[in-house]
């Protein structure tokens, strides 16, 4: 049959053994299947009927011939449109095809993924949303091409979700509306391919000024072994994570119901504490009682600093609040309200079924996966209450192994190979050394062997905050909210010191180029004479220095800007109150780039209210660049801190992915996929220590393809649920296996 698609003519018959190795070079394939289950999405759906074409000629290839059609083109690279579900396809309908042996030679393509790497390189962001992707949205923007997904049969039924009525029927019997569906789709998908191929090597080959590039021998062997893009990493990975899906995790539902009375109990006992404070959380009226309250305890506390919005209302985020729960008893109580409530209602609430099948996004911005559909795998709460309720399939035992600080050790590999810093951090990682300890240590003048272990935590956030860029007073925060842990101005202050004379390549890595107030100035149009005019104030334009330099955008006025929309009554060095037509002249330049912050603070600049949260914003506008991963994946306009984080977090994401590959391929069940963390199903009777050894030994094998100069370390712990209360087992070689073993009533009760 003769297919038209954007005015040429393709030919399109069914495929024989006979004709050989007929098609030339990259063959688009795409496969028509059985409708997916829409309870159960993860389930392989049956192939029906398949098309090739090369650019010139297609073929239908039905599921009897489709082993000897891949045989018979062995070398040729194969283009999918979503490939991780057309292999998991093929592989189903023809196991003895070994479909997946060629994603390890990397002749696979997937023109989603191409497209979503080309939009992180072209305007950084991964078109992650709903429909964002699809072939239908990319036939249209690269091919100016519409694909009818809305075809009818002559019975009326929506071509793309009836293909299962022909399961049985050779191609010449079926209605050949189904023919021409299928035929355009894969010609679209071969040409998009093309189009991105193209696209993608433009962009990465005239970003050589941008950060993190080395030279062109480094980017032509990234792409020679990751892909363009990394496209290749993140193939592996996206087939993985389907199959991760499909595996599911599995509940233990009468511990899950236990936990979910007892933190019901518990809530209860805190609603009612909190009405002792005349505090109705849900209630009609409660988020005027709870102003109310905060007014009530600040004026009472005028040496507390109470966080305020950019409205004027009291902050209620837990983040914000969490410095003050020492202090003040009802935050306290209320934010472990809050944590009981969204115990309950996001993650406890979600866990109703015996099995579960979490989703997962191969690719965010900066390289790592994130998780969504029945639960997020990636957010659960570290606490053991609810990870306890996770176990493996009856007679199997749970592998836990996570790689030890790797985003420090990609830092330090980083810092050696792509930016050619002498990295002291390497060297410590190299030689065995605690980097927690040897922050502490340094910063209390001991040594690191003296260090207690609530010392040594306090250097955590400053090792995992700074490489991106944290500042003193995050730093604060962001130890309070991730570990625990209190720590002053001056204890975030001698810290991070510490740590940037331990490791003196940060200063070079961390050396911010962006010069943000004449970048805003710039950008709003600050200049010495758009100011007098406003103001009614000379004093910038008075001196001889300033003569032909009126209308030059002026720095000092970006960080002008800065100080208005952090602080209320903002002043200068020596004491000077800023004007209030000064904040109407700062603000009124905000309002002309309105659109580009984010909607909930329109209304805030409007109202002239300053914020921590609206600083940042408009900081955001400006010092935004592209940046290369070692591995050779372009991000752009990204932040600085963005820019930082992807240098590390990209790099430990790449190692990682291939690590899930290799464990995958060596036919181990992985359940659960956490950045650095596995979670894998054995046999219960099997040697335990034998697969804890094995996957440590892959998983390092995987990140040691990206990281090649730092060491690389794996813990693992086996067990009979997702936690670590455990006994050591084995420890002769200094390699623990841990299995887990009842220590409380709700584990007696539930084994």
């Amino acid at each position: 049959m003769k297919i038209n698609f954007g005015g040429t003519n393709y030919g399109f018959r069914p495929w024989r053994p006979a004709d050989g190795a007929c098609l030339r070079g990259a063959i688009g394939l795409d496969t028509e299947t059985t409708r997916i289950d829409e309870a159960r999405p993860w389930l392989s759906p049956t192939y029906v009927l398949g098309a090739a074409f090369d650019g010139e000629a297609g073929f239908f290839v039905t599921r009897e011939h489709l082993k000897v059609f891949l045989a018979a083109h062995p070398t040729n690279p194969l283009v999918f449109h979503n490939a991780p579900f057309d292999l998991d396809v093929i592989h189903t309908a023809v196991p003895a095809a070994r479909i997946y042996d060629r994603v390890e030679t990397n002749p696979v393509w997937d023109t989603q993924l191409l497209h979503r790497l080309l939009t992180l390189g072209e305007h950084g962001h991964t078109s992650q949303g709903q429909g964002e992707s699809t072939l239908e949205r990319c036939a249209e923007s690269y091919l100016s091409i519409e694909l009818d997904k809305e075809a009818m049969d002559s019975k009326g039924n929506l071509v793309r979700l009836s293909y299962g009525k022909w399961l049985k029927q050779r191609p010449n019997e079926i209605e050949p509306c189904y023919l021409q569906y299928l035929a355009e789709d894969v010609i679209a998908a071969h040409k998009v391919f093309l189009v991105l191929r193209s696209r993608v090597d433009q962009i990465l080959w005239s970003a050589s000024g941008t950060w993190g590039y080395v030279s062109d021998d480094w980017l032509r062997g990234c792409v020679a072994r990751f892909g363009p893009q990394t496209h290749h990493i993140q193939l592996k990975a996206a087939i993985v994570l389907r199959a991760i899906t499909a595996n599911g995790l599995c509940l233990d539902t009468r511990r899950r119901q236990k936990l979910t009375t007892r933190l019901e109990e518990l809530l209860t006992r805190q609603k009612c504490s909190l009405r002792e404070s005349y505090y109705l959380p849900g209630q009609r009226g409660s988020n005027k009682a709870l102003q109310a309250i905060l007014q009530r305890i600040a004026k009472a506390s005028p040496h507390l600093v109470f966080p305020k919005t950019e409205t004027g209302n009291f902050a209620t985020r837990q983040d914000v609040l969490q410095g003050l729960a020492d202090s003040v008893p009802f935050v306290k109580l209320l934010l472990e309200y809050k944590e009981t409530e969204k115990l309950l209602g996001s993650f406890v609430g979600k866990m109703a079924k015996s099995e579960l099948h979490p989703s997962f996004n191969t690719l965010a911005r900066s390289g790592r996966t994130s998780s969504f559909g029945d639960v997020n795998a990636q957010n659960l709460p570290k606490r053991d209450e609810v990870r306890s309720c996770f176990v493996p399939r009856p007679g199997h035992v749970f592998i836990d192994a996570d790689y030890a600080m790797i985003e420090l050790v990609t830092l330090a590999q980083a810092c050696r190979s792509q930016f050619g810093l002498d990295s002291k951090m390497a060297d410590a990682i190299n030689a065995g050394e605690d980097l927690h300890r040897l922050v502490a240590a340094k910063m209390l003048g001991k040594a690191p062997t003296e260090v207690t272990k609530a010392e040594r935590q306090k250097a955590k956030p400053v090792n995992f905050g700074k490489p991106g860029g944290m500042g003193d007073e995050t730093l604060t925060s962001y130890a309070e909210a991730n570990y625990g842990v209190a720590l002053t101005a001056g204890e975030a202050s001698a810290l991070s010191q510490s740590w940037l004379d331990l490791f003196p390549e940060m200063r070079d890595f961390l050396g911010d180029t962006t010069d943000t107030p004449l970048e805003l100035a710039v950008l709003l149009n600050l200049t010495r004479a758009t100011y007098a005019a406003h103001t009614g104030d000379q004093r910038f334009s008075r001196r001889p220095i300033t003569t032909g330099r009126e209308d030059h955008p002026f720095d000092v006025l970006g960080m002008m800007l800065l100080k208005v929309v952090k602080v209320n009554a903002p002043q200068t060095r020596d004491g000077r109150s800023y004007s209030q037509d000064e904040i109407d002249y700062f603000f009124a330049s905000l309002e002309a780039v309105l659109d580009r912050l984010p909607h909930k603070l329109h209304q805030a600049v409007r109202d002239r209210a300053p914020s921590k949260q609206l600083q940042r914003a408009v900081m955001g506008l400006v010092g935004r660049a592209g940046v290369f991963t070692a591995t050779g994946r372009l991000r752009a306009d990204a932040s600085f801190t963005a820019r930082h984080n992807t240098i590390f977090q990209g790099l430990a994401a790449d190692g990682a992915k291939l690590a899930l590959w290799k464990l995958w391929r060596a036919g181990y069940r992985v359940v659960n996929f956490i950045h650095d963390q596995v979670l894998v199903e054995v046999p219960e009777g099997s040697d335990l220590r034998r697969h804890a050894v094995r996957i440590k030994k892959l998983m390092i094998s995987g990140m040691r393809e990206v990281v090649a100069d730092v060491r690389i370390d794996v813990a693992y712990a086996a067990s009979g649920r997702w936690y670590k209360d455990a006994e050591e087992v084995y420890d002769a070689t200094g390699e623990k296996l841990l299995v887990w073993k009842p220590s409380d009533e709700v584990d007696r009760a539930t084994n």
